[in-house]
């Protein structure tokens, strides 16, 4: 069932149960403790001869009556008198009608001058039977038997006085039986229950439709992007109609479309540096096993046939093995930061000595290697790190100068300063540098910038990786700049 005719089901339910109910109530009070009430109600207005029911009718009129233009009454014409029809007032003619239904004539006084008389002669004559001439002094009277029934009624305003005398025998009895209270009161309560049903009715309408108006079209958008999002469009937002609940369920639509989008987008971007990854790794591997299956097939078949040229194939497989264990263990490394496994031991540092240790410790290799190394670096700058992972960012970015340069000796420049509540550590080399466009692919996992470094294919492509790795964990932020030569600028808040 939708929605539009649940919310029409729910608001008919709400107008019929209450209804039912209260008519069931009423129905059952009638049947009951009601007939005490109601039938002296209805014996009390029980008017056989209709007296009752034409006095309250005059009394209805009294204010009609009072705003009667009586000099217009008194302008009438001898022929309208005489051929008794009341044309002056519409109050006049509804009077003469509603009498008459309930058998009655009558006579309209002015200061005692006739103006209006429906009455006939025979009729004052039972009415002077019953009780005699009708008294001047007598400004109200109401009497009747079973043969004739009269009733006199006087008005005033501004001094004048007007009566009007109803007169009514058996025959002309059209009320009958019927009580003021059953033929006036009792419709006017049906005729006002139905309009009151009519009116709900109508309300209860125009409320569904509105909530209709409310509900559906913000639904029908939420539906429409939901096949979009199921056939794979995430591009297309809907509209947000209002700004209330559900145009917040549109906003927060949206947003979760947005999201989708942004995941699929990563999604499509891992998948491709996974196969690059995996590409990259094959190609890692495949280059010293088909190094060290060459050397152990010289040896098999007998190319090195002389203790020396083995002795030299064998260190040829070891250097090689070592490349292979290196590069295992840098994805090991690698593959724990980056999914957040890898354990750091921080503490408080202070970075300047840190450096000038690790030079010393690693004199004989800066020796070997051919390094001139420069530090520059202000006192008392301490950091909360762990000194392995940082011993770790020297030695990648030391033997990355060395893989990538192309004189025998190159200089290197470490500075260590602090800056705006920022400490700033930098490594600069003067070897070959990197174009401006592929600094920031310098950190990507098995990068190969062939074009900037011709000797790419003797590391692994992962130092600089693993390097952004450990200064992002120590909520720090790395860039490289390209100034005669090569610069890693590492940036990490104070301690």
């Amino acid at each position: 069932m939708s929605i539009r005719k649940k919310i029409i089901i729910s608001n008919l339910l709400m107008m019929l149960v209450p209804l039912i109910l209260l008519l069931s109530m009423g129905m059952l009070w009638l049947q009951t403790a009601g007939q005490k009430y109601w039938k002296p109600i209805e014996e009390m207005y029980e008017d056989k001869n209709g007296v009752i029911s034409a006095q309250n009718l005059i009394y209805a009129y009294q204010e009609e009556l009072w705003d009667t233009n009586w000099s217009e009454l008194e302008s009438l014409d001898d022929e309208a008198a005489d051929t008794g029809e009341l044309t002056q007032t519409p109050e006049m003619v509804r009077l003469r009608k509603d009498l008459t239904d309930l058998g009655y004539h009558f006579t309209v006084l002015l200061n005692d001058e006739t103006l209006y008389s429906n009455a006939s002669e025979s009729e004052w004559m039972q009415v002077e039977k019953l009780i005699g001439p009708i008294p001047e002094q007598a400004k109200s009277v109401t009497v009747g038997n079973k043969d004739v029934s009269v009733i006199k009624c006087s008005f005033y305003e501004d001094g004048e006085e007007c009566s009007i005398i109803a007169v009514s025998n058996e025959t002309r009895n059209v009320l009958g039986s019927q009580s003021y209270l059953q033929k006036y009161v009792v419709p006017y309560v049906w005729i006002f229950g139905v309009c009151a049903v009519l009116i709900v009715v109508l309300v209860n309408a125009c409320c569904s439709r509105w909530i209709n108006s409310l509900i559906i079209p913000p639904m029908k958008e939420i539906r429409r992007g939901m096949q979009k999002v199921k056939s794979g469009v995430l591009d297309s937002e809907i509209s947000v109609l209002r700004r209330d609940e559900l145009g917040e369920v549109c906003e927060e639509f949206n947003e979760m479309q947005r999201q989708l989008k942004r995941s699929k987008e990563e999604q499509m971007k891992y998948e491709a540096y996974r196969k690059g990854l995996i590409s990259s790794i094959s190609h890692d591997l495949r280059t010293p096993l088909t190094t060290i299956k060459g050397y152990v097939g010289g040896i098999l078949d007998g190319i090195a046939d002389t203790d020396e040229k083995k002795k030299k194939y064998l260190l040829a497989v070891q250097t090689r093995t070592k490349d292979l264990e290196n590069l295992v263990n840098q994805l090991s490394s690698y593959n724990k930061m980056e999914n957040h496994t890898f354990n750091y031991q921080k503490e408080q540092t202070d970075l300047k000595e840190f450096v000038r240790e690790y030079l010393e410790d690693n004199e004989a290799f800066i020796s070997e290697h051919g390094l001139d190394i420069l530090l520059s670096a202000e006192d008392d700058i301490k950091l909360v790190m762990d000194r392995g992972a940082f011993k770790r960012i020297l030695d990648n970015l030391l033997t990355n100068s060395i893989r990538y340069r192309e004189k025998e000796r190159s200089r290197i420049e470490i500075r260590i300063q602090k800056k705006e509540g920022r400490i700033i550590w930098s490594v600069a080399d003067d070897g070959p540098g990197v174009e401006e466009n592929c600094l920031e692919k310098i950190f990507e996992s098995f990068c190969r910038l062939d074009a900037a470094r011709s000797h790419c294919s003797e590391g692994s492509g992962l130092g600089l990786a693993i390097v952004k790795r450990i200064v992002i964990d120590h909520q720090g932020m790395i860039y490289a700049r390209d100034d005669a030569g090569l610069e890693i600028c590492m940036e990490f808040p104070e301690s």
